[in-house]
């Protein structure tokens, strides 16, 4: 089964405003074009291929951007803000994931300037070597020989652990760069190092984490005094506060409510927390920009830094569906790196709340393409046409060209089709006669702690007229809730709801034990099936 990847669903929640998209055209509008040679690619055929891509993923509004050669082409499609505010090429989105690049670059800046003797190692300074009050892993092994490059390509054995990058304690208050850093010490690992390439946003925060300890600032400013500002980046941001005071429109956000068919707006939340692993909000008029230095290997970067950025660290093992050619997808400082159709290509994709943001690279060509949507599950409709743009440039005929073409129907399908095949899933012997809890739910109700993950309040509670356990969970970025559903002696079924969206985004198993007295004495998370690989399993005990 495919599970739910839970960082993703929690993009969907969120409710403020909605508005019947069926009423609203995909208008393409705020044409920008910088060119001297080369062909507009904005024309009606492609307004029309990007109007169908949208309706079928359901998302409101794009801009999108082409940088060939010396040439630069932008344009928006649809609406940043419902009822009435269209997209344009200056319409601000979060960057999501391709804020990552940023941060590997400003460090690889630092490295190469030679003014931090804690960097004399380069790539191969190791993290705690840097903050060794603060970088403790779980496994001594891993906490003196991880290096900043290990970190930086995904290789450190860690997995996703995105359920606890906490943002506020359970008082309330908030938690500190230094305090999310701190927390890995009590998180496992599910891989050796450096022998499995493991997807980890924590490892960015670590990052980001590491140029603001040497520096003595934000790494948003870091980024804007290095990167941003000698790029003439004005419309970049690392804070929402500063993004929502900007001149240029931020977009809303928004998810697709499939039953109301209606599109609905999702809370504005802070970038701020997610440091070198998201905090960029910007436009594709800014990211050309960003995307010309790097295709022309230029200032504020020596060309050693340019090489470092482009190098490839890690083999990914992913092989994109089966739909995108032979060749090994590699990764490297926020970056991937493949063949694709003979030539190399450079890309990374971005998810954020609400927002999702593709860019792809074609260094021999200097030929690069940004899409920015306001829909948190709009990197699939982002890839349709960023490869139309690109095998359209390439010329590769209709017969070799990649099938991409999905939906958000189909999407929504297959994430129904594995929460209704969870149970067994994670319960294959389960015996054709259910066996009852040895706990009453009384028996149950109370707090539960693990160091790295935090406290469980499970409580008893009605929902729709049926008594449940459930334990709310809202110092994450992304608050949701745990629902138990009984299975069979002590093992249940784990639904991770999402309330402002009022739907499930994932299902994992658990188990409780039993005390001396007869009470639940503690619950363990199996939050991936036996044999996969992922998360690993997390040990409540009762307080």
């Amino acid at each position: 089964m495919a599970r739910i990847n839970y960082f993703k669903a929690t993009l969907l929640a969120g409710l403020l405003y909605s508005v019947d998209a069926r009423q609203k055209q995909q208008e393409p509008l705020g044409v920008k074009n910088t060119h001297s040679g080369s062909s507009n690619p904005f024309n009606d055929d492609l307004g029309d291929f990007v109007s169908d891509v949208m309706d079928r993923w359901k998302i409101a509004g794009m801009s999108v951007a082409v940088v060939d050669g010396d040439d630069v082409y932008s344009q928006g499609y649809g609406y940043a803000t419902l009822p009435d505010v269209k997209a344009t090429p200056d319409t601000l989105y979060f960057g999501g994931s391709t804020s990552k690049a940023f941060a590997a670059a400003a460090l690889a800046h630092l490295i190469d300037g030679k003014n931090y003797t804690a960097l004399a190692d380069g790539w191969s300074t190791t993290i705690s070597s840097i903050i060794r009050e603060d970088f403790v892993m779980y496994e001594d092994w891993s906490t003196e020989h991880l290096t900043l490059e290990d970190a930086a390509s995904h290789r450190t054995g860690m997995p996703r652990h995105d359920a606890v990058l906490f943002i506020r304690h359970d008082d309330g208050s908030p938690v500190t760069t230094a305090q999310q850093v701190r927390n890995l010490r009590y998180l496992k690992p599910s891989a050796r190092p450096r022998t499995t390439w493991q997807y980890c946003n924590y490892m960015y925060t670590v990052l980001g984490y590491v140029t603001e300890y040497l520096t003595g600032k934000w790494l948003g400013d870091v980024l804007r005094e290095s990167i941003w500002a000698p790029l003439g980046m004005t419309a970049t941001f690392g804070d929402t506060k500063d993004a929502v005071a900007a001149p240029e429109h931020l977009a809303a956000g928004y998810y697709w409510d499939r039953e109301a068919k209606r599109f609905v707006e999702m809370p504005v939340e802070s970038t701020k927390e997610s440091g070198g692993a998201g905090l960029v909000i910007s436009t594709v008029a800014d990211y050309t920009k960003w995307a010309r230095c790097l295709l022309n290997q230029a200032a504020p970067f020596s060309k050693a830094t340019h090489a470092d950025l482009r190098t490839p660290r890690m083999l990914t093992g992913h092989l994109e569906g089966g739909k995108m050619g032979d060749g090994d997808l590699t990764y490297g400082l926020g970056w991937e790196k493949k063949t694709y159709h003979g030539e190399v290509v450079i890309k990374h994709g971005g998810t954020e709340l609400a927002y999702s943001t593709q860019l792809y690279m074609i260094p021999r060509l200097r030929y690069a393409v940004i899409a920015m949507a306001n829909s948190g599950l709009a990197n699939s409709a982002e890839d349709e046409i960023v490869w139309r743009l690109i095998e359209d440039k390439l010329g590769v005929p209709q017969e070799r060209r990649y099938n991409l073409t999905s939906s958000l129907d189909e999407l929504e399908d297959a994430q129904k089709k594995a929460l209704d095949e969870a149970e067994s899933t994670f319960y294959p012997n389960l015996p054709e006669k259910r066996i009852p809890s040895s706990l009453t739910n009384e028996q149950i109700v109370g707090r539960y702690h693990d160091a790295g993950y935090g406290t469980l309040n499970i409580v008893q509670a009605d929902i729709d007229g049926d008594s449940w356990l459930v334990a709310n969970r809202t110092e994450p970025i992304f608050a949701y809730e745990l629902r138990f559903k009984h299975v069979s002696g002590n093992f249940w079924l784990t639904y991770l709801y999402l309330p402002d969206k009022q739907s499930i985004a994932d299902a994992i198993a658990a188990e409780f034990t039993v005390g001396t007295d007869g009470d639940a004495s503690g619950v363990e998370l199996r939050q991936t099936p036996k044999g996969q690989l992922g998360e690993p399993d997390v040990f409540f005990n009762r307080m």
